[in-house]
């Protein structure tokens, strides 16, 4: 009835209006429906955290926070504290600090041609070290990993006593200095700011230079001297300063051009010495630009040729060398042939895939394999590949990986890079903040495909994270919250989620109460529970005379509870709560 009288009185309502609109006796037209407002984007994103010194876990404060993007960079101070905020437009950003005592480091992707130091690159930084942020909405609790640097300085001098001048030193890292295994420590660490190569002054061949802790060789060019024949090797810790003196002699310089049949300039790729590899030759220098240059302390025949990406090798030219000798205005020369294998790489979408780098392994005895790079339509090219099983892989960052067997000769291949998938993981022990991530590799430990780590930072909300564009491939990466790295493995499927649970974060404070037993269910008095987390003994307790026990202690700690000869064992959850019981059974014999 309620319903009808609401309806009439709606209607009398409606024809008192039509009344009183004149002699037009028709109800107004409604107006149309609004359409429903699309949420606006916004305009600014607030990007807040701490600088964490990875090493100790702890703040580090009074220092400058830097974003850089295509827009330009973005800087805020941390306070003392450590903590810093920013508010900058919503996009994709590159985190790095500078500083006075600590540095921002990355892992470096496999170095395919060793380079010279080189006077442009001194001081300069390297964006794909720095961790990519992804900043579409506010994200606070961010931590920015920073590590304390060693200093290295010194003179660099002619042996004969001449000056030297337009010096560039560099510290190549060497990974032997961490006992951790292989797996677990990323291959070389680098200063995303550049400082591990530096530039001699003209008066007295003074340099500086600042690196991570580690064990380096020092790298120096010069264009009329070389390097002494023993490398030069240093070992520095963090805080610490270190002086050293780099000699340089004459030596033998071999320069010159590289080029086509036509005698255009090659491409760039590597300069090849017979004797590098014990099955001949190996990379010993570089084409650059159609040019090379080639140092050596070596007195007597050297032999080089020329390899450039997609191109046959050059012949081989033999060197009489002895020091102060100077071989300039070298030619080089590309044969025309066809290629053994050839082919074009495309992404999941079909599209091809600029500059992609390939690598060929050989599966036979007895035949070397090689690597390759795409040109910038994507198309590839593998010279002097003898009959025979290879296996090729190749990779590209956000597109994935291709691992194929093949059988040379072949042309006209295509490699489709097998696209990516998204990983989703619980943090054991962290709530809310962010972890560092860097990919490693695909395949199994012992037949790794190497991939572009392409470090990020992942923020960490309510226990959750999620690593988008992740290589769909038998997964291994590294993952960093302050002073832990942990290495994980998943199956990444194409266009998939995949599932995994990281044993990282800080434990979390927990009071713990519980009930000490015996074997037959009675409560044991005087029983002594003891909180162990890691290797050290953190809190004890007694129970009372209906064997109760009350313990501050932290997540995934074990307990042990032990009277007499007899022991019990229990362990503290890692859910996100403040309290929790574990009773414990004293089953166990004392040894």
């Amino acid at each position: 009835m309620a319903r009808h009288a609401h309806v009439l009185a709606s209607v009398a309502l409606g024809a008192l209006g039509a009344m009183g609109c004149g002699d037009d006796q028709r109800a107004a037209p409604s107006a149309p429906p609004a359409k429903p407002t699309a949420p606006t984007a916004p305009t600014s994103v607030k990007i807040a955290g701490t600088v964490i010194d990875q090493t100790s876990g702890k703040p580090v404060g009074d220092v400058e926070v830097v974003l850089i993007s295509a827009s330009g960079e973005h800087t805020a101070r941390a306070n003392a504290g450590g903590a810093f905020e920013l508010r900058v437009a919503p996009g994709s950003y590159r985190a790095v600090v500078r500083s006075e005592t600590v540095m921002s480091v990355g892992f470096p992707d496999r170095v395919r041609l060793e380079n010279p130091p080189r006077p442009e690159l001194v001081g300069a930084r390297d964006e794909a070290l720095m961790p990519l942020l992804e900043a579409r909405a506010d994200l606070t609790d961010i931590e920015l990993n920073v590590t304390p640097f060693a200093e290295v300085v010194g003179d660099i001098y002619a042996a004969d006593g001449d000056d030297i001048q337009d010096a560039v030193v560099r510290l190549r890292w060497e990974d032997t200095f961490f006992a951790a295994p292989r797996a677990t420590q990323p291959p070389a660490l680098r200063p995303a700011l550049g400082t591990d190569i530096a530039r001699s002054s003209d008066d007295d061949g003074y340099v500086k230079l600042r690196v991570p802790p580690g064990n380096y060789i020092v790298d120096v060019f010069q264009p009329n001297y070389t390097t002494v024949e023993n490398a030069i090797e240093v070992q520095v810790r963090a805080g610490e300063k270190r002086e050293l003196t780099m000699p340089l002699v004459r030596g033998c310089i071999i320069s010159g051009r590289v080029v086509d049949s036509e005698g255009a300039p090659a491409p760039d790729g590597a300069i090849e010495r017979m004797g590098v590899r014990r099955d001949g030759f190996g990379p010993a220098g570089r084409v650059d630009a159609g040019t090379f240059r080639l140092a050596t302390t070596d007195v007597g025949p050297v032999t080089l040729r020329a390899w450039p990406w997609r191109s046959p090798p050059s012949g081989p030219k033999t060197f009489e060398c002895r020091d102060g000798k100077r071989y300039t205005d070298v030619v080089l020369r590309l044969p025309d042939q066809r290629p053994d294998m050839s082919g074009v790489i495309v992404d999941a979408r079909g599209m091809p895939v600029p500059l992609a780098y390939i690598d060929v392994r050989a599966l036979d005895p007895f035949v070397s394999g090689q690597q390759e790079r795409a040109d910038a339509a994507g198309n590839w090219h593998v010279y002097d590949m003898p009959p025979a099983r290879y296996r090729i892989t190749a990779s590209a960052p956000g597109l994935g990986i291709v691992d194929t067997v093949v059988v040379a000769p072949r042309q006209d291949m295509r490699l489709a890079l097998g696209g990516t998938g998204r990983i989703v993981g619980t943090a054991t022990e962290l709530v809310t903040g962010s972890v560092e991530v860097s990919f490693m590799h695909c395949g199994p430990q012992d037949q790794p495909q190497l991939i572009p780590h392409e470090t990020r930072i992942v923020p960490v909300i309510g226990g959750s994270f999620t690593i988008e564009r992740a290589p769909a491939c038998t997964l291994t990466f590294a993952v960093r919250h302050r002073d832990k790295l942990v290495q994980q493995n998943v199956v990444v499927e194409p266009d998939r989620t995949a599932y995994i649970e990281v044993d990282i974060g800080t434990p979390r404070e927990k009071t713990v109460t519980g009930v000490v037993r015996d074997a037959g269910g009675d409560g044991v008095a005087g029983a002594r529970v003891t909180a162990v987390l890691g290797e050290r003994e953190t809190e004890t307790a007694r129970t009372d005379a209906s064997g109760r026990y009350t313990l501050k202690t932290h997540s995934g700690a074990q307990l042990v509870g032990s009277k007499d000869a007899k022991l019990g064992r229990g362990r503290v959850g890692r859910a996100n709560v403040a309290s929790e019981q574990v009773d414990l059974v004293l089953d166990e014999e004392r040894h």
